[in-house]
């Protein structure tokens, strides 16, 4: 019937519109008639909410309007307003309702109808009772308390007395108990007849006072009766009465929104089944003309997509199975297409291997060069130096990259390291040197530092974080060097003892050099520093020596063993250094007497240089051999003996 295969998709195209057209236009129908049952549905749901919406109002206008002395006043509250349009919004949307088929649904609304009528008249009433009540000023409260106020500024009635009724009338206002109006008539009436029984007033002032007096009895009993009548306080009265017809107006509504859900749900149901049939019906049909489609177009184009499927995941090397031609239309000249598509493909696939793995090859032994010249890198420049400079490797360095950071500097020197080395060949002397450095910098990089140089058996190192990580790695080098000297012992070699300087400051990392020779350094006073600090562990015989500045930069400064050492001047420098010796655990000697050594430094600087004598005198007979306890102690007998000017004697250190 059709020669070509686009025809034919013509024509079923067609088919499947007019169907689609059919189903949409039952869609069309059915949407309609749900929202109309919803819309019916939905206006007896908002009018429910408006009525307890118009409750709330009530219950707000109760709390607050009968304490707002505005209302009293002019007659207006803005929850009364509100009142009134929850109201008339209430109405109208029960107005809206249309349920004509359903008696039950109109006669339901039409008792809601009428209770809303009878609580918007129970409600008014009790706005005529309330504003009758008045309130401070206001009405039959303002006139009792006119009448009161006028008893306050008389001289014939004790002003005690009136303050007492003043009291029960709040405490009555307050607490709505019954004890307080008998308390209140019985002080009125004890009131009147002393009044009478007095003498000294005249008969027409006895007149006055009484009127006023039994007048403001009068009136608060009246107050006493409206308030029992409105019954807001005890839930009695007029309130109870509004209270119950609102009670009875939402179980009504809640009956007929029930009633209004099952109807809807039923007509849904009904409406639901209709089209359900008629769709399914639809679909039957569909699916028969899908079924004669798929058996007259689909068989060829499945056979394709099977062999395309297969040729693929064989990575397109295939070569053996082509698709057979079945029709002489658009299909058939697709398959034709693709088997000449399939050769040529796999014979550039070959190709292209051939020559991808050849590239491959070659990016490999790149890529293990490249990786071989990083290591060998960041071994002669660190990783930390490169990123404190801002850069992600060697290739970004720059001639003149630099920046400046605080860091902790420590110079660590082997002792009498001349002495050792002319005992030794040059080879031993480097193998002896890598091994102490072996050991020495996995201490430094695993709390948090990094090495800037070498220089002969010295180690320079940076802390850019805290200086405690400077004085802990310090620490640890005593744990390394017991291990190390036990091994020379073992050769029949002298054990080494290692000095070490710490300085905090600014200090300027970056590049030096030429376009074609660069090198990294740091260029700072706190590094020279930190090398004449090290220099001076030879004089005052000490492990650890670190300056001030390091000392006030410690985050847990109590959690080390320090003593001050002296202020002196080294070589090169005119300002005076503040120098402390650390002592680590292993100074189980200095540590036994490091309390009473701080305590003779104490007596120093509070200039009691005779109780720092003493100390110093018992710790030089104890301990001989502390290089620190002599020089104070002869420093004290100089300024004893008056050798010296001043106390402020520096040592002057022209040495390294």
């Amino acid at each position: 019937m059709f020669r070509t295969f686009r025809h034919r998709l013509l024509f079923w195209f067609l088919v499947f519109i007019s169907f689609s057209f059919v189903i949409i236009m039952l869609s069309i129908a059915y949407l309609k008639k749900r929202e109309h049952i919803l819309k019916r549905t939905e206006a007896i749901e908002q009018s429910h909410v408006m009525l307890l919406k118009s409750v709330k109002a009530q219950q707000d206008f109760f709390s607050y309007a009968t304490k707002d002395q505005q209302f009293f006043k002019t007659g207006d509250n803005k929850y009364l307003d509100q009142y009134l349009k929850l109201l008339d919004s209430t109405r109208s949307y029960l107005m809206h309702v249309d349920f004509k088929d359903e008696g039950a649904l109109v006669g339901g609304i039409d008792f809601i109808k009428s209770d809303i009528t009878e609580i918007d008249a129970v409600f008014l009433e009790l706005i005529v009772q309330i504003q009758a009540r008045g309130y401070k000023n206001f009405n039959l409260e303002g006139t009792m308390r006119k009448d009161v106020h006028w008893l306050e500024n008389i001289d014939e009635i004790a002003l005690e007395d009136i303050l007492f009724l003043r009291r029960h009338e709040k405490d009555y206002i307050m607490r709505n108990e019954p004890i307080y109006i008998t308390q209140l008539t019985r002080l009125v009436d004890k009131l009147a007849q002393e009044t009478v029984a007095n003498k000294k007033i005249t008969k027409a002032r006895k007149s006055e006072i009484l009127s006023y007096l039994l007048g403001y009895r009068n009136k608060f009993l009246q107050l006493v009766e409206l308030d029992q009548r409105i019954g807001i306080r005890d839930n009695s009265g007029l309130k109870q009465k509004l209270d119950q017809r609102i009670t009875i107006c939402e179980a009504d509504f809640s009956d007929i929104v029930v009633y209004a859900k099952e109807w809807a749900n039923a007509e849904f149901k009904q409406l639901t089944i209709t089209f359900g049939i008629i769709s399914f019906l639809l679909m039957i049909v569909s699916v028969w003309i899908s079924s004669l489609i798929s058996r007259k177009i689909t068989k060829p184009l499945t056979e394709l997509t099977l062999h395309i499927t297969r040729f693929v995941d064989s990575n397109f090397t295939l070569e053996t199975e082509h698709p057979v031609v079945r029709t002489q239309d658009e299909i058939g000249s697709l398959t034709r297409n693709f088997s000449f598509l399939k050769d040529e493909v796999i014979s550039r696939l070959k190709f292209f291997k051939q020559k991808v793995d050849e590239r491959t090859t070659e990016l490999a032994n790149a890529n293990k060069k490249l990786l071989r010249l990083s290591e060998a890198n960041s071994r002669f420049v660190p990783q930390e130096f490169l990123h404190n400079l801002g850069r992600e490797s060697i290739e970004e360095v720059q001639l003149g990259d630099q920046v400046e950071r605080e860091m902790t500097v420590i110079f660590s020197d082997i002792r009498e390291f001349t002495k050792i080395s002319e005992s030794l060949s040059p080879q031993e002397n480097f193998d002896f040197i890598n091994e102490y450095l072996s050991g020495i910098v996995p201490i430094i990089k695993r709390n948090g530092g990094f090495i800037d140089k070498f220089i002969g058996d010295s180690v320079m190192a940076l802390f850019p974080e805290n200086p405690d990580a400077a004085i802990q790695t310090v620490f640890e080098f005593e744990d390394f060097l017991e291990i190390f000297n036990r091994k020379l012992i073992e050769k029949n070699r002298l054990p080494i003892e290692v000095g070490t300087g710490i300085h905090t400051g600014n200090l300027i990392l970056g590049t030096i050099g030429h376009d074609h020779r660069l090198e990294t350094t740091v260029i700072s006073d706190a590094v020279n520093t930190s090398s004449r600090v090290e220099g001076l562990t030879k004089y005052y015989q000490s492990k650890i020596i670190a300056t001030e500045a390091t000392l006030s930069k410690l985050k847990n400064k109590h959690s080390f063993n320090y003593r001050f050492l002296d202020k002196v001047k080294v070589k090169g420098k005119s300002k005076t250094l503040s120098v402390y010796e650390f002592l680590s655990s292993r100074e189980h000697i200095k540590l036994t007497y490091l309390k009473s050594y701080n305590t003779a430094v104490k007596h120093i600087k509070n200039e009691e240089i005779v109780k720092a004598t003493t100390i110093f005198t018992k710790l030089r007979k104890k301990y001989p051999g502390d290089k620190a306890i002599k020089i104070f102690l002869d420093r004290c007998h100089n300024y004893i003996e008056q050798k010296a000017s001043s106390w402020d004697d520096i040592t002057n250190m022209i040495t390294k």
